[in-house]
C-alpha cells in the first residue's frame, strides 16, 4: 500500500478517542486506545456475570459505567463532525 492509502487525516483528538478519516470512508471514525477499550470489554464482562448471578444492584453500576463511556464517545465523535461540516452517518 502506498502511503496515500493508508494514511487517515485527524479530525479531533479529545482524551482516550480520536476522530479520524480513513481514506476511501464516507463517515469517520472513532479510534479508541487500546487500554480504554479493554476497560469497556471487562466492564461489558462484569455486567454480564452480575446478572448471571442476579446481583441487580451492581449490574446497574456497570450498566451505567458502560452507557457513560459510549455517551462520551458518541459525544467527541459528533462534537468532531459537527465542527468538520460533516453529516452524521444516522439520524439524531
Amino acid at each position: 500500500m502506498s502511503e496515500q492509502e493508508t494514511s487517515a487525516a485527524l479530525l479531533a483528538v479529545s482524551g482516550n478517542y480520536a476522530v479520524v478519516q480513513l481514506p476511501n470512508r464516507r463517515y469517520p471514525a472513532l479510534a479508541v486506545q487500546g487500554d480504554s477499550l479493554k476497560v469497556l470489554q471487562e466492564t461489558i464482562e462484569e455486567l454480564a456475570g452480575n446478572l448471571d448471578s442476579g446481583d441487580l444492584e451492581e449490574a446497574g453500576f456497570a450498566f451505567r459505567e458502560i452507557q457513560s463511556t459510549v455517551s462520551a464517545m458518541l459525544s467527541v465523535y459528533e462534537s468532531a463532525l459537527s465542527e468538520a461540516g460533516v453529516k452524521l452517518p444516522y439520524v439524531r
